[in-house]
Formats: structure tokens, sequence, C-alpha cells
């Protein structure tokens, strides 16, 4: 595969702040080959040079969202991304829970939300696997948590709770917490007492 080389702009090279090559970037496979004058020599033989317009080249990921510190958490407890139903959810979390009985929060993760109808997670579920040690299990949208009656008990989250802003608890017809939160708002609920 050719080169593609880039001119015409200020070129960051990302190993220190003010390492700059104004000249030209020559990229091969997605791995930067030449930079500067050596960059300039393969315009010639380049399958695409690219006139940067006085714009800026900067090395970067191409993760505009990402959830780092909850996956991992998601580690530290069941794993649960490959269950494909309900029962084998609440199996593999009782399964680590009776494996780790000194982990008094057991957070897991990466449920496919579309294992329950509508994505709606009962924490009576997971009470039947954990009944008195808090469950947090993320969604592998993290945007959505299931827990168990024990998490929505301690972090005082029942049928008096307001709707969060920016935020959303799904209720059952008698207005007690279902077991879901959503987004931020209601997730962040957890956070005063998780450890």
């Amino acid at each position: 595969m050719g080169a593609t080389v880039f001119v015409n702009g200020t070129i960051l090279s990302g190993y220190r702040a003010d390492a700059r090559a104004s000249e030209a970037a020559a990229v091969v496979d997605g791995a930067v080959v030449a930079t500067g004058a050596e960059a300039l020599a393969l315009r010639s033989t380049a399958d695409e040079v690219v006139d940067l317009a006085g714009g800026v080249l900067a090395p970067a990921f191409g993760d505009g969202h990402a959830h780092p510190l909850q996956g991992g958490l998601e580690k530290l407890g069941p794993q649960v991304r490959t269950c494909g139903s309900v029962a084998e959810i609440v199996a593999c979390v009782k399964e680590w829970a009776d494996a780790h009985p000194e982990q008094e929060w057991i957070y897991g993760g990466s449920y496919d939300a579309t294992l329950a109808p509508e994505g709606m997670f009962d924490a009576r579920w997971l009470d039947e696997a954990v009944p008195d040690r808090p469950v947090v299990l993320r969604a592998w949208d993290y945007h959505t948590v299931w827990v168990n009656s024990e998490a929505l008990r301690r972090a005082h989250i029942d049928a008096d709770t307001p709707e969060p802003p920016l935020g959303r608890i799904p209720r059952r017809p008698d207005g007690t917490p279902l077991g879901i939160l959503q987004e931020p708002g209601a997730v962040d609920l957890l956070l005063p007492v998780e450890p």
C-alpha cells in the first residue's frame, strides 16, 4: 500500500507538546512513517496527497465516548455480557456472589438490555440471587443500571423518590422503583452510599 502524505499545515507528533513538523507527514497502513523532508520526498510516489490548507493534523484515538471507570469496575465482578437470558444473568450473579462472600457490593456488567421486554429488568429477579448485598449491573450501553432491592434500599430510592433531573427511575404500578436506573441523574443516586 502506498503512502498518504499530508502537507501545508502544522503537524503535531504527539510525543511532546512542542514537537511539530510543519512541512509534512507520510502515513502507510495507519502509521506515520516519515515527517518533514523525508515525508516530502515521498510526495511524488504517494497514493494520495492531502493539502491541510494551513490546518492542524494531530494524533488521536477515534473514541468519542468512553466509560473507562465503569468498564474497569465491570471486570471486578460477574461477567454477564455473554448471558443469553435473564435466568442466565441471575445464575451468573449468584455463582459469583457465592464465590465472593467478602464482597460487600457486587458490580458487573454489559448485560444485554434486550433480554427483558422494553429493557425493564426487575430488582426482584436479582434478589433471588443476592438478597442481602447490593448488586449493580450495567447494561451494555453504560447509561442504565439494573440493581437489586438492597441497592435501592441503601440508596434510599423508593416510591417517594422524585424523578431526578437528567435521569429516569422506571416504576411499578404502585410507584415503587422497578430496579432500573437510567442516565446519570438516576444512576448517580447510588454514589453517596457506594464504597
